[in-house]
C-alpha cells in the first residue's frame, strides 16, 4: 500500500489505513508538513509545522520513503522513486497543487511561501528588521501572507490582477479582507497585473501596469495549479474524477485524493475543494475503501482563514447558493429551493457549531 505524496491528504490517508490495521508506506520529499496553511501558521512562528516526525511515523505504524515518485505504472502497481522500485498492490495519489509562478520575468526569485522550501527561505530573509515586502496575488495565501508580516512590522503591499482582495469568493468577503487589510496598514493595488519585476542588488523593482513599487522581498503568492501526477498523462483532464472510493476510472486500485481529484459529495454532487479539512476527508475516505469500509463522503465542506484578528469560517457548498443573506448576524447562502447550502461566519468561532447545523438541516 502506497501513498504518493505526503501532504495533509497524503499523511490523512496514511494515518487512517494505519488504524485499520494496514500499514502504508507514504512517500514524499521531507517529513510530513502542513502546507499551506504555510502563509500564517509556519510563516508566524518561523518553522514548518510537522504533521508527524520520525517516531510519530514509527509509532503510528507508517513507513516513510524521503523520496520523489518520478514515474509510474499504475496499471501494474510500480512506483519508481529516485532509483528505488515499489510493487504496490494500491497506490494513492495525494500529490496535491503546484506552485509555480506565472512565466513573468523576474518572478522565479521570489519566495513562495505556499512551499516549504520557500516558507523557509523567506523567514531566512526576515530576521534583519523590518522589510518593505511585495506580495504578488491577493488570494487567501497572499492575504493571509501580508496579514502575518504586517503584524510584525514588516511594510507591506499586495499587488492583484483583480480589483478587490478575495475577488474570487462570494460577498462580503472581498470587502471585509479590504477593510482588514487597511486595519493592518497594508497597502493593496488592485487591477495591476505584474508584468515584470526587476531585481536590483538587495533590491527589486515590481512593475505593474500601470505603476512600479520598490520592495527588499517579493513573495509570489500566484496561487496554485493542477499538475498531473505520476503515471497519469499528461494531457488527462484535470483534478481527476473520482468515484466514491476515491477511486481513478480504469483502475481498480489506484485512488486519488486531496487538491488532485474531483470528489463525488453525498449531498453536492462533483465539488472541487481544495482546502485543508476536505484533504482529511478525502484521504480518509480512500483508507476506508481500501479497507474495505462501505460509505460515502458526506464531511460538510468547510474552510476558514485568519486575517490578522479578522476570522472567517465557512461551512458548506457555496457554490450551490443562489443568494445570499444576513440572517441573525450569519451570511447564509441558499439554493434555488431555498434551502441553507453555505453559511459564512465573521469573527464569531463559536457559532461554527450554530452554521453547521443550519446547513446540515
Amino acid at each position: 500500500m502506497a501513498i504518493v505524496g505526503n501532504g495533509v491528504a497524503g499523511y490523512a490517508c496514511a494515518a487512517k489505513l494505519a488504524r485499520h490495521g494496514i500499514q502504508p508506506l507514504l512517500i514524499g520529499r521531507g517529513l510530513p508538513v502542513d502546507r499551506p496553511p504555510l502563509s500564517k501558521n509556519a510563516l508566524a512562528r518561523g518553522d514548518l509545522v510537522l504533521l508527524a516526525d520520525e517516531q510519530r511515523l514509527a509509532d503510528l505504524g507508517i513507513e516513510w520513503l524521503d523520496a520523489m515518485v518520478g514515474d509510474a505504472d499504475l496499471a501494474s502497481g510500480i512506483l519508481t522513486a529516485e532509483g528505488v522500485e515499489i510493487v504496490a498492490e494500491s497506490i494513492v495519489l495525494a500529490t496535491g497543487l503546484s506552485y509555480r509562478p506565472p512565466p513573468i520575468p523576474g518572478i522565479d526569485a521570489a519566495y513562495v511561501n505556499a512551499a516549504p522550501r520557500g516558507m523557509t527561505g523567506l523567514v531566512d530573509a526576515l530576521p534583519s528588521g523590518p522589510r518593505r515586502v511585495a506580495v504578488v496575488g491577493g488570494g487567501l495565501i497572499g492575504v493571509e501572507t501580508a496579514a502575518t508580516l504586517a503584524t510584525k512590522g514588516h511594510e507591506v503591499t499586495i499587488v492583484e490582477v483583480f480589483e478587490r482582495p478575495l475577488d474570487r469568493l462570494h460577498d462580503p468577503i472581498p470587502a471585509l479582507a479590504a477593510e482588514t487589510l487597511v486595519q493592518l496598514g497594508i497597502r493593496f493595488i488592485g487591477g495591476a497585473a505584474v508584468e515584470e519585476i526587476r531585481p536590483d542588488g538587495e533590491l527589486a523593482t515590481v512593475c505593474y501596469k500601470g505603476g512600479s513599487l520598490a520592495a527588499d522581498i517579493v513573495v509570489a503568492a500566484t496561487g496554485g495549479r493542477q499538475t498531473a501526477p505520476p503515471g497519469i498523462p499528461r494531457d488527462a483532464e484535470l483534478p481527476l474524477a473520482v468515484d466514491g472510493a476515491m477511486r481513478v476510472p480504469g483502475f481498480q486500485a489506484v485512488h486519488a485524493v486531496g487538491d488532485v481529484a474531483v470528489v463525488p459529495h453525498a449531498r453536492f454532487g462533483p465539488i472541487v475543494f481544495p482546502h485543508w479539512d476536505m484533504a482529511i476527508g478525502t484521504g480518509e475516505r480512500a483508507a476506508d475503501a481500501i479497507a474495505r469500509v462501505d460509505g460515502q463522503l458526506d464531511r460538510l465542506p468547510y474552510w476558514w482563514s485568519d486575517i490578522g484578528e479578522r476570522r472567517l469560517a465557512e461551512v458548506g457548498w457555496a457554490d450551490a447558493a443562489v443568494e445570499w443573506r444576513e440572517e441573525d448576524g450569519l451570511h447564509v447562502g441558499r439554493d434555488a429551493a431555498g434551502e441553507p447550502v453555505a453559511v459564512l461566519v465573521v469573527d464569531e468561532p463559536r457559532r461554527l457549531r450554530e452554521a453547521r447545523a443550519l446547513v446540515a438541516s
